[in-house]
């Protein structure tokens, strides 16, 4: 593959000498190869196995037998992906072109353009994570790959910024940018750790009510109370009327100094249930004073950032 053009991989699970999610983060690793197409051709149905092969990477999953609709309904589906998003990467490429020139202000207008709809890589994200949840895992396959395609876009944009900036010799801006486009980058690192834990725990807690929730409870433990938070965003769309949930949210904004957001979300697993008596603790410390339903809710004191809490849940 390194010294043939390749347009698209047909593999099967296990290969001679290595098993399929290995293969593909080998190819991932290689950045000449990591955005061809690997479609998994299979007799391999074990839940764990095809979540393992979405971990790693793979564009489309089909299960023997399959019908001749199947098969080609799967291999569109994994050319598109490639072509997603390829009006923004010509107009990418138009952009960096006038940077070329020396056209700096119509390229950073296209650059700025592109940028705009720089939401739609996490919309895309959440929605693979929300496919998986409900084991849709071609539907699933196809939201990561457009988040992957639309964040490696915004990254070049802020680059491309980055370079018309320095071209107009504002320096200021430059250096903003290119901390912008490192910056798109590392919070989709984090995406991906996170999708890797997501995985690993509806293998072993695939029957768990709500798994965005257990996935948050890890990251906050971790110290990523961003990503967290994010984790219980997506668990309350799921179960909303979940009081755990807002419990463990507010425990999250509690230790990022957030006291007002955090009891505001504890107030919302109150609301759900008054006898809550974790979260009236944390209530009562917050607000100095005991939770009361249905009373006003006062504002959070302010004495800086809160002494660590013992993580109970």
């Amino acid at each position: 593959m390194s010294s043939h053009q390749v347009d698209l991989v047909l593999c099967d699970s296990q290969l001679n000498d290595m098993d399929a999610p290995r293969f593909l983060k080998l190819l991932r690793q290689n950045m000449n190869l990591k955005k061809i197409p690997v479609v998994m051709v299979t007799m391999e149905n074990q839940k764990n196995k095809v979540l393992d092969c979405i971990s790693a990477g793979c564009t489309g999953y089909i299960l023997r037998p399959y019908s001749m609709d199947t098969f080609e309904r799967h291999i569109k589906l994994a050319r598109n992906i490639e072509t997603f998003s390829e009006i923004e990467e010509i107009q990418l490429e138009e952009a960096q072109n006038m940077v070329s020139m020396g056209e700096f202000d119509d390229a950073i207008e296209a650059f700025e353009e592109i940028i705009t709809i720089q939401d739609d890589a996490q919309k895309y994200y959440d929605m693979g994570c929300s496919f998986l949840f409900r084991r849709k895992y071609g539907k699933a396959i196809i939201a990561f790959k457009k988040a992957v395609k639309l964040n490696d876009l915004f990254a070049e944009a802020y680059k491309g910024l980055a370079d018309a900036y320095k071209g107009k010799g504002d320096m200021e801006n430059c250096r903003s940018f290119l901390k912008k486009a490192a910056e798109i980058h590392a919070q989709f690192d984090r995406l991906e750790e996170t999708k890797a834990l997501f995985i690993e725990i509806l293998k072993f807690e695939s029957e768990a009510p709500n798994p965005f929730n257990t996935l948050g409870v890890r990251l906050r433990r971790e110290g990523d109370y961003v990503g967290a938070l994010h984790a219980y965003e997506q668990a309350i769309k799921i179960t909303p009327e979940d009081e755990n949930i807002y419990f463990n949210k507010s425990k999250a904004h509690y230790f990022m100094g957030d006291l007002e957001r955090a009891n505001d979300a504890l107030v919302e697993a109150l609301k759900r249930k008054p006898d809550f008596t974790e979260a009236a603790k944390l209530y009562k410390k917050i607000n100095k004073k005991e939770w009361a339903q249905g009373g006003e809710t006062p504002e959070p004191e302010e004495n800086g950032r809160p002494r660590a809490m013992v993580d109970d849940t």
